[in-house]
């Protein structure tokens, strides 16, 4: 038996109850499809608001270290030359420790390497600190990067930066 002839048999007042459950049901497809799209199309604004957002962080990071000072010389020792762009860029106040770690190897070549150890700097301060030690003239190779989020505000680091300059006998 056919839905065709099921309907047919039906008396005409349970044709027009079977009419109107079809449509009822029919409407209420329609709009929970409507409900969808625009739960959808929300969802997606919002993820294009929160890239908006971080657009905006990035473009802000990017004038920050385009102003970045960069008072670094070229003759200076590269504890003095860290010491000097750290400074200047996160402050006296969130240099926790410098560590010279000189090493000579069996060819004879010098590595000067310093550790440095900040405490509470924001994102945009390492981003400005390690774009200063790139634009020095010369460069101070980052070799080690460690950083890690205080427990108590996410917003600030503690971390450990390496560089080295190494020289020939």
């Amino acid at each position: 038996m056919t839905p065709a002839d099921w309907l047919g048999e039906r008396t005409p007042r349970e044709r027009g109850l079977a009419g109107a459950v079809l449509a009822i049901a029919a409407i209420v497809l329609v709009v929970a499809g409507i409900r969808a799209v625009r739960a959808d199309l929300a969802a997606r604004g919002e993820r294009v608001a929160a890239a908006e957002r971080t657009l905006a962080h990035v473009r802000q990071l990017a004038i920050d270290v385009a102003v970045a000072p960069g008072t670094v010389e070229a003759g200076d020792t590269v504890l003095t030359r860290l010491e000097t762009a750290a400074g200047a860029v996160v402050g006296r106040e969130r240099i926790a420790s410098m560590t010279p770690l000189d090493t000579t190897d069996t060819a004879g070549v010098h590595e000067e390497r310093v550790a440095l150890r900040l405490t509470g700097a924001s994102l945009g301060e390492m981003v400005r600190l390690l774009h200063a030690l790139e634009a020095a003239d010369p460069p101070l190779p980052v070799v080690r990067l460690d950083l890690r989020k205080h427990p108590d505000d996410a917003r600030h680091f503690d971390a450990t930066i390496e560089v080295s300059r190494m020289t020939a006998p």
